[in-house]
């Protein structure tokens, strides 16, 4: 067993310097003051020391799975062929079962089967799903609480190394079998111009607010830029002008736009927007177009 192994490393290995350094994407919740981030890292480079590791976020909220899946939206700017992992787990140790998909812009992710993906599956669309197969996975796992190193992270390895065989690291499933949240989208009221959305997203350092109003929601009440937006949540009934950039306003003057995701965001020009309002993730947001703007 350990001889087929090892074989099938090898051969995986000679796969992959034809086409070039292989990259893994690491995501955890993990954070960075121990030592589990790192040992993740080891044992990705134990099975190839020429990938090339890059750490998205290990800042994630404990357990928050729907987080997660908001830092992913934006993971399609990598080149094709990366592979994602992501371990926000709380179900590690249990019977649930760990997945691997191929979206249609190439990309690769290795998650639990926890609805952590339903954000890339919404933008990327799926091509195939696999379940992961421990065993041929790693041939030492027994079942415990640190699947990120002992199966995720060495998944993330092998799939990488071998230009993306699926079936180096487990068999084919329904992609219907990968679970999905319900996504929360805002609410839009064209006739009384205003949309009720939820403040789901913190743009850390800078404690800008995030939401998930679109573009296109705006649209529908006649809100442009250069228009001023009234704001309504728990500690907010005002209103800041709604522009391009920071600074488009005065230093310490609040401000709406349009984040880099498609969605409206509220921020103070060099301050902390949530932090000076008292505003939680999960809070509800309403707005209208500014009375000044007719």
């Amino acid at each position: 067993m350990k001889k087929l192994f090892l074989l099938s490393i090898f051969l995986i290995l000679l796969t992959s310097l034809a086409y070039g350094r292989p990259v893994v994407v690491l995501m955890t919740d993990f954070g960075l003051n121990n030592e589990a981030v790192g040992l993740c890292h080891g044992a990705i480079l134990a099975i190839n020391s020429e990938i090339e590791v890059v750490d998205l976020c290990h800042n994630v909220k404990a357990f928050d799975i729907e987080q997660a899946g908001l830092f992913l939206k934006g993971t399609e700017c990598f080149p094709e062929g990366t592979v994602f992992v992501n371990v926000i787990d709380p179900g590690v140790g249990t019977d649930r079962n760990s997945i691997a998909i191929k979206t249609k812009k190439e990309l690769y992710y290795i998650a639990p089967n926890n609805g952590l993906l339903t954000y890339v599956i919404k933008d990327q669309g799926i091509e195939e799903a696999y379940e992961l197969d421990k065993k041929k996975i790693n041939p030492k796992w027994e079942k415990g609480t640190f699947d990120g190193r002992d199966l995720f992270s060495p998944a993330g390895a092998i799939l990488a190394t071998s230009n993306g065989n699926l079936d180096s690291i487990g068999r084919p499933i329904k992609t219907e079998d990968v679970v999905l949240f319900e996504i929360k989208v805002a609410t839009v009221y064209e006739e009384e111009g205003k949309i009720i959305g939820i403040y789901n997203k913190t743009d850390e350092p800078y404690g800008n607010v995030w939401t998930n109003i679109t573009s296109e929601d705006l649209l529908k009440i006649s809100v442009k830029t250069d228009d001023t937006i009234h704001i309504t949540a728990e500690n907010i009934d005002m209103e800041i002008p709604f522009v391009t950039a920071f600074g488009d306003v005065q230093k310490g003057e609040a401000l709406a736009y349009i984040n880099s995701e498609g969605t409206l965001a509220f921020a103070i020009n060099q301050g902390n927007f949530a932090d000076t309002y008292g505003l939680k993730e999960g809070m509800e947001i309403t707005v209208k177009k500014g009375q000044g703007d007719g």
